[in-house]
């Protein structure tokens, strides 16, 4: 006889629900390269201020920002009027960011846009109690001059309202790119870290599996101190465990993840995986970190990504500390990226963003009262 919980539809299950935002001109352009690759599950929507550039978008979610203040017609490279204009759009921005339980955002700063309107989505995101990994891309060396103070300043506003803050210097591109590499390759480049992280986490938290693991268990070692890594990595041969662990945690556009100070660790192997590779897997991820980390291990027959006879490696790592903001200019070449939890800095900030207190009911956006923090200037953006 089946039990009550066998005859639940599988329907009425509720599946995580992942959303990737990108901002500005360049989170658009990236959301668009990650439309074509048609992520099972996982939702895409685009905001900007150019609504002649968002039409473009491939994406059906799409969100002009101030429309009042900038008539579509883009920020003007000015970070101020990226943010105000996210600050007017703020309905539709808690509209678009509600219900997620993982909110990743992209832009690349530096720019208008981007630079302001990631930090108020970071902080609607933050009010409503959801996880949010910000990726953002800072300005190549010969984009010298304001840009660069301004990818600074974005940077440290966006910082104490994402739980993890990932910063690739584009300049770090340069390096994997040969004479014949185009702009837009290059910038292709950049998504590759976003994607292995949503490809890590999205088959992390898929039910299936013959050793699986909830999205529970996700968020609660993505809430530890520090910050997090996602990734993933394929190998082969005889030594295809080992490989897909190193691909998977050493990414060309990072510095080496700091594996060992890691509090906490999700391991997810895909493929025909034996016992004594599982074995050499956990042994393996021993040596590379401490004895009080907590690894939690999954293990799926299904091995979509990769061809017959390999291993695909899916990794989280958490609690592995946040690399202090540089206060030297971004545009150096010697500039790292970083991977940082966006708690214990104080900055100068406009006003507070209260938690938005919803019901099981779909709440009406026109009826949310304005944060306190966009009261005052929203007031005078629509007058």
């Amino acid at each position: 006889m089946k039990t009550r919980d066998q005859l639940v539809s599988t329907s009425s299950v509720k599946k995580p629900r992942i959303k990737v935002l990108g901002l500005g001109g360049g989170g658009c352009n990236t959301i668009n390269r990650l439309s074509l690759l048609g992520f099972e599950g996982i939702l895409l929507a685009a905001a900007n201020t150019d609504a002649q550039t968002l039409a473009a978008s491939r994406v059906e979610e799409k969100i002009t920002l101030g429309s009042s203040l900038t008539r579509g017609l883009g920020s003007g490279g000015d970070p101020v009027i990226g943010r105000r204009a996210a600050e007017e759009s703020y309905r539709e921005l808690i509209s678009c960011i509600k219900g997620s339980d993982l909110l990743f955002l992209t832009a690349g700063i530096g720019g208008g846009t981007g630079s302001g309107a990631i930090e108020i989505a970071a902080r609607i995101a933050r009010s409503l109690d959801i996880m949010t990994i910000a990726v953002v891309t800072l300005p190549f060396s010969f984009e010298s001059g304001s840009r660069s103070f301004h990818a600074m300043e974005a940077v440290a506003h966006l910082r104490p309202f994402a739980d993890t803050l990932v910063t690739i210097p584009n300049d770090r591109l340069l390096s994997l790119a040969d004479n014949h590499t185009s702009l837009s390759a290059a910038f292709s480049l950049a998504d590759d870290l976003l994607i292995k992280s949503i490809q890590g986490l999205s088959s992390i938290i898929r039910s299936e599996g013959i050793l699986s693991v909830d999205i529970s268990h996700v968020l609660r070692l993505m809430r530890q101190e520090g910050g997090s890594y996602i990734s993933s990595g394929i190998g082969s041969g005889e030594n295809r465990v080992i490989e897909a662990l190193d691909r998977a945690l050493r990414h060309p556009l990072l510095e080496e993840i700091p594996v060992a100070s890691a509090a906490g660790m999700i391991v997810k192997l895909a493929g025909q995986v034996s016992v004594m590779e599982i074995q050499t897997a956990l042994e393996y991820l021993k040596t590379q970190t401490s004895e009080e980390i907590e690894i939690i291990t999954a293990v799926s027959e299904n091995n979509l990504l990769a061809a017959e006879g390999q291993i695909q490696a899916m990794v989280m790592v958490t609690g592995i500390g946040g690399v202090g903001l540089m206060e030297s200019n971004f545009s150096s070449s010697s500039a790292s990226s970083m991977i940082e939890k966006s708690e214990d800095v104080a900055i100068p900030v406009s006003g507070t963003f209260p938690k938005v207190g919803y019901t099981n009911a779909e709440p009406n956006p026109d009826n949310l009262e304005v944060p306190a923090f966009i009261r005052n200037s929203y007031n005078r953006l629509t007058v």
